[in-house]
């Protein structure tokens, strides 16, 4: 049998996998035996699987699962036997799972069809699950519905939920006076992925705020889950057309209530929360400064990029509804 050290040399780390899924850059990353073997990512399907060298005459069999899938593909002139993750929501968690399926056929010495339904019985309640909340949209939503609760105590609960867009235009709130760009991390410094070239851009005169958000997981009894925190919304929201509105946007969110029994992390503040001006000088990416620059943005069809706000002075004008938003505990 395998010890898990051994097993930890033969494989890329979780935060190593992080990295390359985060680039969206298609990879192999190999797994050190016999036979070859790779884990690999396409982000233009996208899936993520396990690919090992085999005979031509090898057949893979029928899953019937839709989040998992066996097939033979050719690389090279070489025949592999592929495992294939197809949910998105699935990949980092199924990472392991996929190392896992590598040591039993390098290294215990199974076929990769005997280790395909060994680690579906080992796994079978992950790889089944249809939907599953990632650990970025997690924390993400947690960040927007902490700002939502604020808004609530300041425009009350229908306003406050129309303002929230849950992701489906560029900005995260629109209120009355200004767009509020929502970012959360669990980093020690205050690092946040932007997803576009348009996320950080005003829209028409309107003011664009951004608000940060740095979560750390909480000891036994302390902080929240993020089922908790979607349940407090909900008491604050009672029932009734907004009611109505917030589990419809909840929904395009990501968020169903079949997550609940999977989010068990408890989460709480590691620092204030700070909202920013996005303002000339303010560290970003825009459509309108690259064009003003001479780029050609047709060849550039996709931009994803990192802002470390950390050293940045916190704002100390803020307006009242935004103060409101980032102080709110639930």
């Amino acid at each position: 049998m395998t010890t898990s050290g051994a097993a930890d040399k033969r494989h890329a780390s979780a935060e190593t996998f992080d990295r390359y899924l985060a680039s969206r850059a298609p990879y192999d990353l190999p797994v050190k035996g016999s036979p070859d073997a790779f884990i690999f990512i396409v982000p233009s399907k996208p899936e993520i699987g396990l690919r090992v060298k085999v005979d031509l005459d090898m057949e893979a069999p029928d899953t019937g699962l839709h989040n998992i899938v066996a097939r033979i593909a050719v690389h090279d002139r070489t025949p592999f036997f592929e495992v294939a993750i197809t949910s998105s929501a699935l990949f980092r968690d199924a990472y392991p799972v996929l190392c896992s399926m590598a040591d039993r056929i390098q290294i215990n010495g199974l076929s990769p069809s005997e280790a395909l339904w060994a680690t579906l019985d080992k796994m079978s309640t992950l790889l089944l699950a249809p939907d599953s909340l990632s650990r970025e949209r997690e924390v993400g939503l947690f960040g927007e519905l902490l700002v939502l609760g604020g808004v609530i105590g300041s425009l009350g609960t229908a306003k406050a939920v129309e303002a929230w867009r849950g992701g489906t235009e560029e900005h995260d709130f629109g209120l009355p006076a200004q767009d509020v760009e929502v970012k959360t991390t669990t980093g020690e410094r205050r690092r946040h992925w932007i997803e576009s070239l348009t996320q950080l851009e005003r829209t028409g005169e309107r003011p664009l705020w951004l608000v940060s958000h740095q979560l750390t997981t909480a000891g036994a009894g302390n902080g929240r889950t993020l089922s908790d925190l979607v349940d407090t919304i909900r008491s604050e929201i009672g029932s009734g057309l907004a009611r109505n509105d917030f589990e419809r946007t909840l929904t395009d969110a990501g968020w169903h209530d079949d997550h609940r029994e999977r989010l068990e992390t408890r989460w709480t503040r590691r620092s204030a929360s700070q909202a920013y001006p996005v303002i000339e000088g303010f560290p970003r990416l825009t459509e309108s400064g690259l064009r003003n620059s001479g780029i050609q943005l047709t060849a550039i069809p996709e931009v994803r990029y990192r802002v470390d706000l950390t050293g940045l002075a916190p704002e100390t004008d803020i307006p009242d509804i935004i103060k409101t938003a980032i102080g709110f505990e639930g």
